[in-house]
């Protein structure tokens, strides 16, 4: 009990535990779409984008999660610009939206003349967090998962029946643009506790392996935050233990739950592959 109970003594540990469940809660909630609709290079791309906001904005001294905010709805913007030449896909353009702004988040924070360094960005300080992050990530969390629950049926409509969504009235580009932007705060809700790397790991992996263990939409959401609670709050223990890094050990664990689930749940898949989710 006490392996449990001890890490949790101090603060900043008390804080990060908070953290950890907020993030496991939000992300999934995300991510179930992000998946379904196989957008998980867009997921990618938005996380490494978002350290273009985090450079400039740190050194101009200004909040960076406005910085990272403000990036991730640029590139939302340019996304959608750029979506409208038939003639380059989207998956090459979010690509080349996605290593300019890492490029340029690189060049910026290896030009500071400060001690900070890279990896405090890519893979976050989840120890670090402050109550006024924790506030801000809430706030930010609340809205995300109100956004989705209020929009949970264009969402199914536009994701599963293109044609039948626009038939009814659902404004298809509006809801990707809706997702995009969830995805933004997601990013940036995990940008100080996991970095910006880990930060699609908790948007993705969660949220995969829900899909291999659910038959309808809200099984996969509902299990998908099961899964981002616990990986969050066990990789947080572990990290203490192992005296590892906390956003690391959180996405490593979430990966081998995955690879577990993945080969535990091959035979009833195999049977049962052509079963959709409804």
């Amino acid at each position: 009990m006490h392996w449990l109970t001890d890490p949790f003594q101090s603060e900043f540990m008390q804080r990060a535990f908070i953290a950890a469940i907020i993030i496991g809660i939000v992300a999934p909630v995300v991510g179930t779409w992000i998946v379904l609709r196989r957008m998980a290079n867009l997921g990618d791309a938005m996380s490494h984008g978002t350290l273009a906001g985090v450079g400039v904005a740190y050194a101009a001294g200004f909040n960076i999660l406005i910085g990272a905010m403000g990036v991730g709805l640029l590139i939302a913007l340019l996304l959608l610009g750029f979506s409208s030449n038939r003639r380059i896909g989207q998956e090459t353009v979010i690509t080349v939206l996605g290593t300019a702004f890492f490029a340029i988040g690189v060049v910026v924070i290896s030009r500071l003349d400060t001690g900070v360094e890279l990896t405090h960005f890519l893979f976050g300080r989840l120890l670090t967090v402050t109550w006024g992050d924790i506030w801000l990530n809430l706030a930010l969390g609340g809205f995300t998962v109100a956004v989705v629950a209020l929009m949970f049926g264009e969402l199914r409509l536009a994701t599963f029946d293109h044609v039948q969504a626009e038939q009814v009235g659902v404004h298809v580009e509006l809801v990707q643009a809706v997702l995009v932007l969830l995805l933004s705060i997601v990013v940036v809700i995990s940008l100080r506790a996991v970095g910006t790397i880990m930060s699609v790991t908790l948007l993705v992996t969660p949220a995969a392996t829900a899909r291999l263990l659910s038959r309808t939409l809200r099984q996969m959401t509902l299990i998908g935050v099961a899964i981002g609670v616990a990986v969050g709050v066990v990789g947080l223990i572990l990290s203490y233990h192992l005296d590892s890094a906390p956003g690391a050990t959180i996405g490593l664990l979430a990966a081998a739950m995955f690879g577990v689930v993945f080969v535990v749940t091959l035979p009833r898949r195999n049977r049962h592959h052509h079963r959709p989710m409804v």
